[in-house]
C-alpha cells in the first residue's frame, strides 16, 4: 500500500507567505519512511541564485578562465538548497509530538505517523518564492512541471522505512537492544517482498573483542567449515558494516555473550502514489520562537514540531536590529577588528558559538585564483573571540 504525505499536517503549506528564512520544514506521513529515498526525493529551489560577494553583489571570477567556480553548480537544478534531513516518529496527526521511543522493528500493519524534518544549510533568501518538491510515482497531478523536475523524477521517488531497528526476541517478543543499531535501504534479491537478516555471536567478548557471523533467512546458516564462512565473519566494531541486501549493521559496544542472536527485517518499498509541489514565499522573520516548554524532543520545544500547530500565541521573533558596520557598508576602516551585532532581546551565551556565527573573508582583488591558479583568493574562514552582553554579540578577529 502506497504511503501517503499529510499535506494539511505539513509545514508549509501550498501558497504559504512570510515562511521564516531560518525555519525547518516538516513533513507528515502515515508511516515511517526511508530517510535515503528522502534525501534523494525530497527537493527544494527557489529562483536562479548563487554566490557573489563585494560591493553591489559583484561576482567573483577566477582569473585564468574568467569563471566563478561556484556559479549555479547545483545538479539539475538551478536555485537548488542544500539540506540536512532527519526523520521521527510522532504520536498522532492533533499533536504532532516526537515519540519517546523512536525503534520500529517492523513494517507498519496500520497508521504509524512520521515527520520528515527538512533544514537548509543556508537562511533563506527574504521575501522570496521557493518551491517544495515531494517525488511520487506519478506527476500527473501537478500543471506545467519544469523539465528539470520531470527528468529528475523518472529515477527518484520517496519510500516508506524498508530497513528496521535490530531486536532480539526475550520470551517470544521483540525487543530492541541498545547494543546494535541497523540502518540502510532494502535492495531485495530476487524479488522478494521481505527478508530477515540473522547475526549471532559466535566469539563472546566485550566490544570488538566480539566476534559474530551473519545470514539472511533463504540461506543456510555459515558454518566454520562452509566456503563462505569467513567473509560472513565479522567483529562487533563500533562503525557501519555492510552486509547485502542494502543492509547496514553497527555495534555500540558492551559485553555480547556467546550464541547471543539479533534480527534486522526488511520490506520491499512502498512508494509515495503521487507527487507532490508546494509553493512558498519568504517573509523577514528569521524563525519562529516556540513557548518555552521543558521538554526532552531532539527537535522541537515541548515534542512540538509545527509552529502555532495548536493556534498557541507564538512568541516573539529574536531579530537582528542593527550591525556595526552595517552590510554592504563600503570603505570600511583599514583597522576594523570588531563587528557588534545587537538584537531585538537578550541573547543566550550559551548559543553565541564558533559553529552558529561564522565570518568569511573574500579577496579584495575581485578574482578567487592567484598567480599560477593558486588559491589564494578564495573565502577564507576567519576566526573570532565571541562576546555577549544582554542583547549584544561583539565579534573580534
Amino acid at each position: 500500500m502506497a504511503i501517503v504525505l499529510k499535506a494539511d499536517e505539513s509545514y508549509p503549506t501550498n501558497s504559504e507567505v512570510e515562511f521564516p528564512i531560518g525555519q525547518e520544514i516538516v513533513l507528515v506521513f502515515d508511516r515511517a519512511i526511508d530517510l535515503k529515498t528522502a534525501k534523494e526525493s525530497v527537493i527544494v529551489y527557489g529562483p536562479d541564485s548563487d554566490v557573489t560577494s563585494g560591493p553591489d553583489n559583484g561576482l567573483w571570477l577566477n582569473q585564468s578562465d574568467g569563471t566563478n567556480p561556484f556559479f549555479l553548480t547545483s545538479p539539475m537544478f538551478k536555485g537548488y538548497v542544500s539540506c540536512e534531513y532527519s526523520t521521527y516518529l510522532v504520536n498522532n496527526l492533533a499533536e504532532l509530538k516526537v515519540e519517546d521511543d523512536q525503534e520500529i522493528y517492523e513494517k507498519s500493519v496500520g497508521a504509524k505517523y512520521s515527520v520528515l524534518v527538512i533544514t537548509p544549510k543556508q537562511p533563506l533568501r527574504i521575501n522570496t518564492e521557493y518551491n517544495l518538491f515531494i517525488c511520487g510515482e506519478s506527476l500527473n497531478n501537478i500543471a506545467n512541471i519544469p523539465a528539470e523536475i520531470q527528468a529528475y523524477s523518472q529515477s527518484n521517488c520517496i519510500s516508506e522505512r524498508t530497513v528496521y531497528d535490530a531486536y532480539t526476541l526475550v520470551g517470544g517478543v521483540k525487543t530492541g537492544d541498545a547494543r546494535i543499531k541497523s540502518s540502510g535501504s532494502f535492495e531485495p534479491k530476487n524479488n522478494e517482498v521481505t527478508a530477515s537478516l540473522n547475526l549471532k555471536i559466535v566469539e563472546a567478548g566485550n566490544g570488538s573483542a566480539a566476534k559474530f557471523k551473519w545470514w539472511f533467512d533463504d540461506e543456510v546458516e555459515p558454518q566454520p567449515a562452509s566456503s563462505n564462512y569467513n567473509s560472513r565473519l565479522s567483529r562487533c566494531v563500533q562503525r557501519w558494516r555492510i552486509t547485502d541486501r542494502g543492509i547496514l549493521v553497527k555495534f555500540t559496544g558492551g559485553e555480547f555473550d556467546l550464541n547471543e542472536t539479533f534480527i534486522v527485517e526488511a520490506n520491499k518499498e512502498d512508494l509515495l502514489s503521487v507527487s507532490n509541489l508546494v509553493t512558498f514565499s519568504t517573509g523577514t522573520e528569521s524563525i519562529f520562537v516556540y513557548p518555552e516548554y521543558t521538554s526532552t524532543s531532539p527537535i522541537a520545544p515541548d515534542g512540538l514540531l509545527i509552529p502555532n500547530q495548536q493556534n498557541e500565541a507564538v512568541g516573539a521573533y529574536l531579530e537582528l536590529a542593527s550591525m556595526q558596520p552595517s552590510t554592504g557598508d563600503i570603505n570600511v576602516d583599514l583597522n576594523l577588528n570588531k563587528i557588534v551585532l545587537t538584537f531585538n532581546a537578550n541573547i543566550d551565551a550559551a548559543t553565541a558559538t564558533q559553529e552558529n556565527i561564522k565570518i568569511e573573508s573574500q579577496s579584495v582583488s575581485g578574482i578567487f585564483d592567484g598567480p599560477k591558479s593558486t588559491r589564494s583568493g578564495r573565502p577564507e574562514k576567519i576566526y573570532k573571540i565571541i562576546s555577549v552582553s544582554d542583547n549584544k554579540i561583539t565579534l573580534e578577529f
